[in-house]
């Protein structure tokens, strides 16, 4: 594996700054200089690199196995209140969800006649609300209410309640006809999906396949139809792992080989400007020819696996 201590002293030999056959990083003065400005170097040529050039390929697994709503009438809809008081109700509900938009005058979750959560709306736009139901376990009454009382119209959409309890409030799965993944917000390297990277296991049982049933907004949010059950194998470009002055030498760099002889030239062609403008000069010629060819990217072969819409095999 590459280290960090590798990429700087690789980079520190296109400076001049190491001969012979030494091994040790000099601490001397004016090579620290060059140390001590490699980690800004080093991000922004695996910047460069990850996201116009050798992009960094990561998955995600996400499982969706969607549970029931508890209502006899829920649904994917929208109803609108107007003068008027809407009540949803569930016995041993354990988690709710549901989107409202418009300033009603009250909304309300209520564990049979004892309020529980009084939701502040103040929002014009739809907002989401979703959570566990707070039990004490003392109650004899289990009966779970939404209580949404309205003077101008409020429009109330898909309410839910699950039979389960869940790790978080954050936890409590949308109910929606068409579920959106913020991947952006799901990955922390999350950079943007890679295209026509997605897998499914459990449409019809055993199948591995390539998905063709989701919706993509822009590069950063997966939409997937609630009725396809299974679990997505989503590949995604990630952005570099962050170097700083506290990275330790012994660091593994989760660099390919061609990217790993890359990264020195840009870090020499930076740090080498006041130095010496024309070796710099040729360093980020030779990085950005490498680049180039990196960003080409090989053509590799897929096998997928297919049943036509007629049902003939």
């Amino acid at each position: 594996m590459i280290t960090w201590k590798d990429i700087k002293y690789a980079t520190l030999q296109k400076m001049f700054s190491i001969t012979g056959s030494q091994r040790n990083i000099p601490n001397d003065s004016a090579t620290m200089e060059y140390v001590n400005a490699m980690p800004q170097a080093c991000n922004e040529a695996l910047e460069l690199l990850s996201t116009a050039g050798k992009f960094i390929i990561k998955e995600y697994t996400y499982f969706n196995y969607p549970f029931e709503n508890m209502l006899e009438d829920g649904g994917f809809r929208t109803e609108t209140i107007v003068s008027d008081t809407k009540e949803y109700s569930a016995v041993g509900a354990q988690s709710y969800y549901f989107k409202i938009q418009g300033v009603p005058v009250s909304c309300k979750l209520f564990i049979g006649e004892t309020e529980v959560i009084d939701f502040e709306v103040s929002s014009e736009g739809f907002t989401t609300y979703k959570g566990n139901v707070p039990y004490t376990g003392e109650e004899e009454d289990t009966t779970v209410r939404l209580v949404i009382v309205a003077e101008s119209p409020v429009n109330v959409s898909n309410v839910c309640f699950y039979g389960c309890k869940f790790a978080t409030d954050e936890a409590v799965p949308q109910y929606e006809n068409f579920i959106r993944l913020e991947l952006s917000k799901l990955l922390p390297d999350f950079y943007q999906l890679a295209p026509a990277e997605l897998y499914s296991l459990g449409y019809t049982g055993n199948d591995y396949i390539v998905a063709d049933k989701y919706f993509q907004e822009a590069d950063k949010t997966l939409v997937i139809p609630r009725d396809k059950q299974g679990i997505y194998i989503i590949h995604y470009r990630a952005y570099p792992q962050f170097i700083t002055l506290d990275t330790p030498d012994e660091e593994e760099m989760a660099l390919d080989p061609e990217v790993a002889a890359l990264v020195p030239l840009y870090m020499a062609s930076e740090l080498y400007k006041d130095d010496d403008l024309s070796t710099s000069t040729v360093y980020r010629n030779e990085f950005e020819v490498g680049r180039e060819a990196l960003s080409q990217g090989a053509l590799v072969p897929k096998k997928e696996k297919f049943l036509p819409s007629s049902g003939w095999a």
